[in-house]
């Protein structure tokens, strides 16, 4: 979905520009044989500060315009960023780009007049700058390496009728998904396997339905809930036009219970409600909690045939 450059770590970019440096001044030096060693010298310290220039600002221009800005991303996705990634960090790790490709910009200009003027050793001094330069952003380098990985794992969503798969760890979310839409997703007896949005598609007929496998929420207030139950929040309202809240028998029901009430007072959308997993318990267990729900849909997110007919139900 995003394109996002190579991000080299500091070491990296110290090791490449300088050897490109060094590649370049060998260059000029074998070229040049028959001039007077003074010249020789000079342009081959010459080409050694472009090159090294060159490189850095190459990959740090790039960085900073392939990495899309915060103002420009769709909502739902600045919305994800600030769950996961503090926008001002963001920003931070953008602009420490900038000021190192404009920096050696800058220092590139004096070395290269100091050489042009006769001054001595300015290459030396142009190369432990910046080495100096590259090394005070290394933490923002290692930091776009992270938002680099969390960016790609963004989900890819369409402007298409969604339904939001959501309830308790382990009820049985993604099984639904996987068995509706086919995709691969993760599934596992522990909780909180699904650590992120995921996103699946359904077909009734001729229409495409875009589904969505939210990660586990807990019974608590809004402001208690963490960084992987607040992106379940965020699909929810940005991107839910229907949600399906899943009831797990075998867990505690006053919590999940509570949390069903929660979501339907904070959201405006469709709720409907299913009890799973109603093949693996008792029928008075089941009996009892669908006196407590208001006509709620009994299935097996093992069945592939239930999950097909709980999509069909929620659109018609």
């Amino acid at each position: 979905m995003f394109s996002l450059p190579h991000i080299p770590s500091e070491k990296e970019l110290i090791d490449k520009s300088f050897r490109r440096g060094s590649r370049s001044a060998s260059r000029v030096k074998s070229s040049r044989t028959g001039a007077p060693k003074e010249l020789r010298l000079r342009n081959t310290d010459l080409a050694r500060i472009q090159s090294v220039s060159a490189v850095i600002k190459s990959d740090m221009d790039k960085i900073t315009k392939e990495f899309p800005s915060y103002e420009q991303l769709p909502e739902f996705y600045q919305r994800l960023l600030d769950i996961q990634i503090d926008r001002d960090h963001y920003k931070k790790s953008l602009g420490a780009m900038k000021w190192c490709s404009d920096n050696v910009s800058r220092l590139e200009r004096d070395s290269l007049r100091k050489i042009r003027t006769g001054d001595k050793n300015p290459t030396k001094e142009f190369l432990g700058r910046t080495a100096s330069i590259i090394k005070r952003i290394s933490s923002e380098l290692d930091s776009l390496i992270e938002i680099k990985r969390i960016i790609r794992e963004f989900p890819s969503v369409e402007d298409l009728p969604t339904l939001v798969i959501v309830g308790y760890p382990n009820a049985g979310k993604s099984t639904f998904m996987k068995n509706l839409t086919g995709s691969k997703v993760k599934i596992a007896t522990y909780p909180f396997t699904t650590k992120r949005i995921l996103i699946g598609h359904a077909k009734i007929k001729y229409q495409r339905y875009q589904i969505i496998d939210s990660p586990g929420l807990l019974d608590r207030p809004m402001d208690k809930r963490n960084k992987i139950e607040q992106q379940a929040i965020l699909a929810i309202k940005e991107l839910a036009d229907v949600v399906l809240f899943l009831v797990d028998p075998t867990q505690e029901a006053e919590p999940q219970l509570n949390l069903l009430d929660e979501i339907r007072k904070e959201f405006k959308q469709k709720i409907f409600v299913a009890i799973n997993k109603t093949d693996t318990v008792e029928k008075e267990k089941v009996n009892g909690l669908k006196k407590k729900l208001k006509n709620p849909m009994e299935i097996s997110a093992l069945n592939k045939e239930d999950c097909n007919e709980t999509f069909r139900d929620i659109f018609s």
